[in-house]
């Protein structure tokens, strides 16, 4: 790739395509006969309690592979499970955050420990559950599996099968294709009440900000409150209204993710989210309101449609998305007493969600590659000693300054 110089963190003249990968898990039901469901019921509950015993064995300071070398010689000889399996679960559970389980999706590697192969009628899926014991299970021809023949003959590709507690199989399906990246970013700020997007160019310029989804949450405040008399008078409209409120959010995320990729495509954007992780309790009332943001069913529906509309999905570091400041570069206390407003000492007073969704798109330019091949990175200081963030000299105040170009001007990006 070449760059032009001047002015603007990535003015690129070349095209640059990325590869884009998405996943899709399908449930597949199965009609097996009594006797192989009694064969596929004992593994599982083996499973299950040897999955158990390695939640329990589990340290919090311990490696991976210190925990694969103390388990797996034991996992073998207590179980009898084939080594694709047993090191399936040992991955699994020191991963998991929990003491235990009751139930349990086994995983079974293609072509290793399992296979697929068609009859005249049927189509089984084979999994090899013991050294020298393999059961075939056969797939009843549904909408999923008519949807899992066509994701097949688009190219896609199975290399996982799981098998469920209630023994019917899991498909899990990859498909990777070529995905030019565009020039500007499209930002995405998600939290309990709405989204705010904001798309910026290279440059600085902010071309476009909105909101969405605030219409959501006052639905499901409303829902809230019916579930709350309904707590101990009817459990089945209790239920009802659940599975009401999930279709409703299902239902209203795919259309913010319709519009979304809207404006990407209008404006010649990437999609930047945040990767959110586990968040440390920090109350009753707190917890509730974070639990019932549905990112992560925001982020499988995102994935899905860029990759089918070939826009870019980057996820970036959610490292204080809320307290940097793009006017100076520092690292505030972020929100105001309302956590309607940023401040900071450099006088800035701005929305708090407009500038979150702003940083995530700064930072998904500023990680972009320049012509020196340098990968920029965030620093745990108030002020970033790295250069990444920092009022530029030579420019206006007020802009970032990631990097200098090969003859020593700096290239900013102007946010202020």
């Amino acid at each position: 790739m070449s760059g032009r110089k001047g002015k603007g963190l990535y003015t690129a003249t070349a095209l640059i395509v990325v590869v884009g990968t998405v996943k899709q898990a399908i449930l597949l039901q199965t009609f097996a006969t009594n006797s192989k469901n009694h064969h596929l019921k004992d593994f599982i509950n083996k499973a299950v309690c040897e999955y158990n015993r390695l939640l329990f064995e589990r340290k919090n300071r311990e490696t991976f592979m210190q925990f694969h070398h103390k388990t797996l010689k034991d996992c073998k000889a207590r179980a009898g499970f084939n080594i694709q399996v047993a090191c399936s679960l040992i991955r699994d559970a020191w991963r998991k955050n929990a003491g235990r389980v009751d139930g349990l999706t086994v995983k079974f590697n293609v072509p290793r420990n399992c296979k697929t192969f068609n009859t005249k009628t049927n189509f089984f899926v084979e999994f090899g559950l013991y050294p020298r014991n393999r059961i075939a299970v056969p797939i009843i021809r549904n909408r999923n599996y008519q949807r899992f023949q066509r994701l097949i003959q688009n190219g896609w590709t199975c290399k996982t099968y799981g098998l469920t507690q209630d023994l019917h199989v899991v498909a899990y399906l990859s498909n990777t294709k070529e995905i030019p990246r565009r020039r500007n970013v499209l930002g995405v700020d998600i939290n309990a009440k709405h989204l705010t997007v904001t798309v910026i160019t290279p440059e600085g310029k902010i071309l476009y900000q909105t909101y969405f989804g605030k219409q959501m949450w006052v639905t499901r405040k409303k829902i809230m409150a019916r579930r709350s008399l309904l707590q101990s008078l009817n459990a089945k409209k209790l239920k009802q209204l659940g599975e009401c409120e999930k279709n409703y959010v299902k239902t209203n995320l795919g259309h913010i993710v319709r519009e979304i990729v809207g404006l990407a495509l209008r404006y010649d954007a990437d999609v930047a989210i945040e990767k959110l992780e586990r968040f440390s309790p920090k109350g009753r009332r707190f917890n509730k309101t974070v639990m019932r943001i549905p990112f992560y069913q925001f982020r499988r529906i995102l994935e899905q449609r860029c990759f089918d509309r070939n826009v870019y999905l980057d996820i970036v570091d959610s490292w204080h998305t809320s307290k940097w400041c793009s006017h100076c570069g520092a690292v505030g206390k972020g929100h105001s007493a309302n956590y309607s407003l940023f401040k900071c000492k450099c006088g800035l007073i701005v929305n708090s969600d407009r500038k979150a969704s702003l940083a995530v798109a700064v930072k998904s330019l500023l990680e972009r590659k320049d012509g020196s091949n340098q990968t920029f990175q965030f620093s745990s200081r108030r002020v970033p000693v790295s250069g990444l963030v920092r009022p530029s000299e030579a420019d206006k105040p007020g802009s970032v300054n990631p990097t200098r170009s090969a003859d020593g001007k700096p290239t900013s990006l102007s946010c202020g």
